[in-house]
């Protein structure tokens, strides 16, 4: 009777062992494939940050409606040929009839892919919310360039490319 006992308490500590092991396990490996958080970015002094920064507080001020940030991280060379940007204003109304359709941009990713001395590669991904609720992903690289001002999107949106 005591020998039975014994393995019946053995038998309940493997299988409690097993258990937690298990549990532990997938919890480690949740924690794994889960995205680490995108870190804000201070729209303080642009011209100290570098690509991957520049495309998180592109993003952060569209979201929040900073215009006038995400017009300093663009280049003046794609303000001069996008019709869209030519004037701060302009710039303004085009940003604002986005809000017209969605209601959220939210940073899934951004990570730069490569850079030299003048051109950086940042690859991200975004989710908009539209104001029904449904929500579209979407994703590409940025270019920035590097100039005299700091780092600067040459192809935001739209079909022209600052090539300067």
């Amino acid at each position: 009777m005591e020998n039975l006992k014994n393995i019946k308490t053995t038998l309940f500590v493997v299988l409690f062992l097993i258990f937690l092991v298990n549990a532990c396990s997938k919890q480690q490996s949740q924690q794994q494939t889960t995205q680490k958080p995108i870190q804000t970015v201070s729209a303080d002094d642009v011209s100290r940050l570098i690509p991957e920064q520049v495309v998180i507080l592109y993003f952060q001020a569209w979201n929040d409606k900073k215009y006038d940030v995400m017009y300093s991280l663009i280049s003046d060379g794609f303000k001069q040929i996008e019709p869209t940007g030519k004037t701060f204003g302009d710039f303004q109304l085009y940003m604002d009839s986005f809000f017209e359709t969605a209601s959220e941009i939210k940073i899934i990713e951004a990570k730069q892919a490569y850079q030299s001395e003048k051109e950086a590669g940042v690859n991200y991904k975004i989710e908009i919310t539209m104001k029904d609720g449904t929500k579209k992903e979407f994703e590409n690289t940025y270019t920035p360039k590097k100039r005299e001002n700091g780092w600067k999107l040459i192809h935001p949106y739209g079909k022209n490319i600052d090539t300067s």
